[in-house]
């Protein structure tokens, strides 16, 4: 679902394209946004657009218009019938069965359906009237801007009006996008839009549909839904669903911070914590709680992530948000810190403290601290760098799968002290159990140590009494470490998958497999080629397109070490192979989360963990169970959750 992929002509003319069939169908299909400024607006487009409006709607959609207010009586009627049935019910149903419905109800039914996608918001409306000096005229604006889920723009600026009469007439577009050297006419459009919609330009007023006329709703709107309710995925306004709704836990975790005010979330991986906190964003926004919003994470992949979806927040708050963005190649700390009024700041860990540090008092009393992975700030460097940094910024925001550190009482202190306790818990098993995440298989192969493994385990311990004989003893997790590494790279385990990969290839498809070590992967590498030519390696040194290539499905497997394991959003992803993971079980659940994450076009997903059990150890060298141990009993509970929807 891109934009890219749908790109049309440049110049779009009712002489050589059907401007429905040849633009606005593929556009819509491959959208989740699309705002419109346009001088007139019918039902009828809606009827004309069917096609594209009942896919937009599947991607779980919103449209924002803006158009003068001639509109044809039962148009306004319906209108104004969808925008009073607007109840407690914000995001929707995923449009998934029966979407054929909403098409035949579009076509056959335009007005009814009109009203029900404005109930439900998919369709929001301004009404646009010039201001005093401009009271002679209209507004007659023709604009649009789409954008897809990975933030992805294209704007278009003609003649064309959303009617039926504005299919009759010669019309034409200039398209423009974000991705090549026209995309200062995409920022143009948008920065254009956004002051209509936010009633800050000094010619235009814009209006919501008026209250007044949202007394008299039950009496005026239809009976029945003529298609399933869809799933909003804008961040337009905070709303509170029913308690039945599966995606109920984000408004339960929403609830507990603004109660809170600083604490974190600790929420499964693909259970919406990124959603939830720029949920929690737009609403202190639009509160005028906060006007300022800094988000950190590490990791050059997880902050381009966050960059499209801030783009999103700054476009559908009502005040003028800039961005600035401070990692890797860009750098626009100070200018962020010239004024912080209306600023957000998307920052890497390291670059935070001096941000932080530079912050008045009565700025940090209107900032929302957002740190992602929330169980990295642990680490020493973090707690040297950020100590009493945070101390009296107003709202902190955790988030994680995973926030607390094993064996690391300072750092999940620091994390509480710096940030604040978990405030809210959705695990992996309510994900699954609520159908969120998709159910799990696991497959533990057993493999027995090699001669040349056991001689490897014997060396750390002489390591060991050598190092305690010199007055310079090894730490328990120092040695615990390097006899994990003498199990995580054990060519034992090479027999093992070769035999199980002969009788299952297709394990392969769609497929992660961690290793320890790059030099480790190497010998991985043959066996896989062996079963599936369609693979590549991603190491820390790779070139991210690499990555790009295995999101868009171009590589069906992907070999790596510990750069995928956080954060990185593949829904088409089946299977994991974990010839390493490490003890720590927030590892383990970063790994196996890259493939429990539930696809739109596959709805029977099912996943599939595969990983090396030592047969002859069940505990460790503390007497305590093995990390093996506690990883497959940990992996056979999840794989026998069920999913029940009435949970």
């Amino acid at each position: 679902m891109s934009l890219r992929d749908a790109f049309p002509a440049r110049t779009i003319d009712t002489s050589s394209h059907d401007i429905v069939g040849d633009f606005f169908v593929p556009m819509l299909q491959n959208a989740t946004r699309y705002d419109r400024g346009v001088g007139y607006f019918s039902s009828g487009w809606l009827r004309e657009n069917a096609k594209g409006m009942a896919k937009f709607a599947e991607n779980g959609g919103q449209a924002r218009w803006i158009t003068s207010p001639i509109l044809s009586e039962e148009d306004w009627e319906y209108l104004q019938k969808g925008d009073r049935a607007r109840g407690d019910e914000f995001l929707r149903e995923r449009l998934k069965r029966d979407i054929d419905n909403l098409e035949t109800a579009l076509e056959e039914d335009t007005l009814s359906a009109l009203a029900w996608l404005v109930a439900d918001e998919v369709l929001t409306f301004r009404l646009a009237l010039p201001r005093e000096k401009l009271d002679q005229g209209e507004f007659h604006d023709k604009f649009g801007i789409f954008e897809d889920a990975a933030g992805h723009c294209v704007s278009f600026n003609g003649s064309y009006n959303d009617s039926i009469q504005g299919l009759r007439n010669y019309e034409s577009l200039k398209v423009f996008c974000s991705w090549d050297a026209t995309a200062s006419f995409v920022d143009d459009d948008i920065e254009r839009f956004r002051k209509l919609w936010g009633n800050n330009d000094p010619n235009v007023e814009t209006y919501p549909l008026p209250e007044a006329a949202r007394q008299q709703i039950l009496k005026l709107r239809s009976s029945e839904r003529p298609y399933p309710k869809p799933n909003a995925v804008g961040e337009q306004k905070i709303e509170y669903m029913s308690s039945s709704h599966k995606w109920r836990h984000q408004d339960e975790a929403i609830s507990s911070f603004l109660e809170e005010k600083q604490g974190v979330l600790e929420m499964a991986t693909g259970t919406g914590k990124t959603r939830t906190a720029l949920r929690i964003s737009t609403h202190l926004i639009e509160a005028e709680e906060i006007s300022t919003v800094i988000v950190s994470t590490y990791g050059t992949d997880l902050l381009d992530q966050w960059y499209p979806k801030l783009r999103k927040l700054k476009n559908s708050v009502s005040r003028d948000f800039q961005i600035y963005r401070h990692y890797g190649s860009h750098r626009g700390k100070m200018k962020f810190l010239l004024n912080v009024t209306d600023k957000i700041l998307l920052a890497s860990r390291k670059n935070v403290p001096t941000v932080l540090n530079e912050l008045l008092p009565e700025e940090k009393n209107r900032t929302l601290l957002i740190h992602d992975e929330v169980h990295g700030l642990g680490s020493p460097a973090n707690r040297e760098n950020l100590s009493g940094l945070g101390d009296n910024i107003r709202f902190r925001l955790g988030l994680s799968a995973t926030p607390e550190r094993e064996y690391d009482e300072e750092g999940n202190k620091f994390i509480e002290e710096h940030v604040g306790p978990v405030i809210y818990e959705f695990g992996l098993d309510d994900a699954i159990r609520r159908g969120i995440l998709c159910p799990l298989d696991y497959v533990p192969l057993e493999y027995v140590l090699t001669e040349e493994d056991r001689e490897r385990l014997k060396g750390v311990f002489r390591q060991a009494a050598a190092r305690k004989k010199e007055g310079n003893p090894m730490t328990d997790k120092e040695k615990w470490i390097k006899l994990a590494k003498v199990r995580k790279t054990s060519e034992a385990k090479l027999p093992v998958f070769e035999r199980f990969v002969a009788e299952h290839p297709e394990v392969l498809e769609k497929c992660i497999i961690f290793v320890e070590t790059k030099e480790y992967g190497e010998k991985v590498l043959p066996i896989v080629h062996e079963h599936h030519a369609d693979f590549h390696t991603y190491y820390g040194t790779d070139d991210d397109q690499v990555l790009d290539r295995f999101t868009q499905g171009d590589i069906e497997c992907l070999l790596t070490c510990e750069k995928l394991s956080e954060g990185i959003d593949i829904p088409a992803l089946e299977n994991v192979i974990l010839f390493s993971s490490p003890r720590a079980q927030l590892k383990t659940i970063q790994r196996i989360g890259r493939c429990l994450r539930t696809d739109p076009n596959n709805p029977t997903k099912s996943a599939t963990v595969v990983d090396f059990i030592d047969a002859d150890r069940s505990t460790g060298e503390d007497g305590r169970k093995s990390a093996d141990t506690i990883r497959m009993e940990f992996l056979q509970h999840l794989a026998s959750v069920e999913p029940n929807e009435e949970v």
